[in-house]
């Protein structure tokens, strides 16, 4: 759920919520054409060898999300 000053803004549901949940600072994901990319890295020993990008027509990346992963050699 995105939240801002105590009021949900957007919202997926799911199988989630039983584990707990994270909260963080909202970063808004920029809109290219009504999709929403994310980057995500790995690290293995302080050194890059991943990287994906996931994106959806939603500001809340899900588990059906499109993702592009790369390989860093």
């Amino acid at each position: 759920t995105i939240v801002s000053g105590g009021m949900p803004l957007d919202e997926q549901t799911g199988p989630y919520g039983a584990e707990g949940f994270v909260r963080q600072a909202l970063s808004p994901l920029p809109n290219f054409s009504g999709f929403y990319p994310v980057v995500g890295s790995w690290l293995v020993n302080h050194e890059p060898c991943g990287l994906s990008i996931r994106e959806d027509e939603s500001p809340i990346t899900g588990n059906h999300s499109r993702f592009l992963p790369h390989a860093i050699l």
